[in-house]
């Protein structure tokens, strides 16, 4: 059994409609990330269930789109170790970033949606 935290009910339907997830498919995508990530020495992840769900949940549960991200994560954490540490949106560069429209910070939301 995944040790994921539990949706609501509300969360879990969206999560069911818009990004195709089956509860009973969980277990075994997880595995299969873990089993790609073994076989890949230069990505030095994490891989509790809840960091690997966020990226099967950001690729609409579609693994070879989850390994994709989960790689290019890695590859920009490696490239770029000072867009990771500092992610004070009111810090000097961040600012201009935002400015530009290239990086956008998100609102803290009452509801879900």
């Amino acid at each position: 059994m995944p040790n994921l935290r539990p949706l609501s009910a509300e969360l879990a339907k969206k999560a069911a409609d818009e990004l195709f997830e089956k509860p009973e498919r969980i277990e075994e995508d997880l595995a299969a990330l873990r089993t790609w990530l073994a076989k890949s020495p230069y990505i030095k992840s994490r891989n509790d269930d809840q960091f690997l769900m966020m990226f099967l949940r950001g690729s609409k549960h579609s693994l070879e789109r989850a390994k994709e991200k989960l790689d290019m994560y890695y590859t920009v954490r490696t490239a770029l170790p000072e867009l990771m540490r500092n992610r004070d949106p009111e810090e000097g560069k961040l600012m201009e970033l935002i400015k530009l429209g290239v990086a956008v910070p998100l609102p803290n939301t009452v509801t879900p949606d």
